[in-house]
């Protein structure tokens, strides 16, 4: 069996197509993701605009230096500093009735541009702020609302928030059920408090590229459509189909090299992400909490939890999409035909218009380029009630590539197996 698995492993690797497609995949994902940390841009403490690894070390230093547990004594103080530093030259009653662009204009006037970029922040007062914030109103704007000392503290705001977005719909879009209000409010409540702050940029890169991992699926699925269509096309399946062990553990081996092949290049083109972004933007914070990504997160995790959950979901997609190959390998005699439906299912459902429907919104959420981003994942709330039951986003997505999985390999051994040799 296992020179079976050999044999046909190498089959996979020496067609033109599996190496040509494979090899460009990597490139392109390592150009990407060189990209990514050579275009990452911000502003130094001297108005320098700054961007690639020094742009990265600003941005670490920014959030190092707000780093450590947000306790209620240390939000009241803060809260408290930032009004006085704010209004001590602008009114705050005014801030608060202007307008986004108004108030940003205020500050830059009364303050200068130093000023307007300590006040706005590098990240720390708009993340910190949004606990209180509805409407997209700027941090000053907020302070400028609660007051030096707010009248509902941080955490209470936190759980009113999470309120806010389910009655909110997700902008109207969907409709939250009695069980799924009770199910996000149950995960809110279980979220560890305090909060840290600091800075997890690595981890966080990590979750903002996953994405691109859905090049890697159609990679395989590149590789594994010939599977079985290329026997039919060559016609060397009446050969395998009379051999002694053809229809048994020949079929099996094919089966288990496409696993193998699929789990490989899928930790082959995970690790470029992963190696990129914790070489270049470090590998700090990996205990931090995903509050630090989107105060409004739901989810008790770390940011190395998210980015491992979000690299086993695409890894699901991964084994789901090879299935299906395999499948449809086994019943179409055109490769071309069979690498077209896994373009359209991976890439082309990301172009999906959803037109603030929330049922296509759901539907969209399921399939990589739209699915495998970590707003969606962790604090947008999607979620999908079944009966009595709620499944969110992570589940479902678990759910429907693995059972995608478990049910294609066996039907695609199945239809070889019942092919009628010409």
């Amino acid at each position: 069996m296992f020179d079976l698995v050999k044999f046909e492993l190498k089959k996979i690797v020496a067609r033109k197509s599996t190496r040509y497609t494979c090899l460009a995949i990597v490139v392109v994902l390592c150009a990407i993701m060189t990209l990514n940390v050579l275009q990452t841009k911000t502003v130094s403490n001297t108005d320098e605009i700054l961007s690639g690894f020094d742009a990265i070390h600003q941005r670490q230093a920014n959030a190092e230096a707000r780093a450590g547990a947000l306790t209620d004594e240390r939000i009241e103080a803060e809260t408290a500093a930032y009004f006085d530093l704010a209004f001590s030259e602008l009114d705050s009653e005014e801030v608060a009735a202007m307008s986004d662009a108004a108030a940003y204009d205020a500050v830059r006037t009364a303050y200068g541009e130093h000023g307007a970029r300590e006040l706005y922040g590098s990240g720390y007062w708009p993340w910190l702020f949004s606990a209180w914030n509805s409407g997209g109103k700027e941090p000053i704007q907020v302070s400028a609302l609660i007051g030096p000392s707010p009248e509902v503290p941080f955490y209470e705001a936190l759980a009113q928030k999470t309120q806010a977005i389910l009655d909110d719909g997700q902008g109207g879009a969907w409709t939250y059920s009695e069980a799924e209000r009770a199910y996000w409010t149950q995960k809110q409540a279980e979220v560890s408090t305090p909060i840290a702050y600091g800075y997890a940029g690595g981890w966080e890169n990590i979750m903002d590229c996953m994405g691109f991992l859905a090049f890697a699926m159609i990679a395989v699925c590149v590789a594994l459509a010939p599977m079985f269509a290329a026997e039919y096309q060559e016609r060397t399946d009446s050969v395998i189909l009379s051999s002694r062990y053809g229809r048994s553990k020949l079929v099996a081996a094919k089966l288990v090299a496409a696993f193998l092949f699929a789990t490989a290049y899928f930790a082959l083109c995970a690790g470029i992400v992963f190696a990129v972004s914790l070489g270049a933007h470090g590998a700090g914070g990996a205990g931090l909490p995903i509050q630090i990504s989107a105060v409004s997160s739901p989810y008790d995790l770390t940011m190395a939890q998210a980015a491992a959950i979000m690299t086993a979901i695409a890894y699901l997609m991964t084994l789901g999409f090879a299935g299906l190959t395999l499948l449809l390998s086994s019943v179409m005699r055109s490769m071309l035909s069979v690498f077209a439906i896994d373009v359209a299912l991976v890439l082309l459902t990301g172009m999906m218009p959803t037109g603030g429907v929330g049922a296509l919104m759901h539907l969209s959420a399921l399939f990589p380029t739209s699915g495998l981003v970590a707003p969606f994942m962790f604090w947008q709330y999607m979620s999908y009630p079944i009966g009595g039951f709620v499944v969110d986003l992570v589940d479902m997505q678990a759910l429907v590539y693995g059972a995608l999985f478990a049910a294609c390999l066996p039907l695609a051994a199945v239809f070889f197996r019942r092919h009628q040799v010409m």
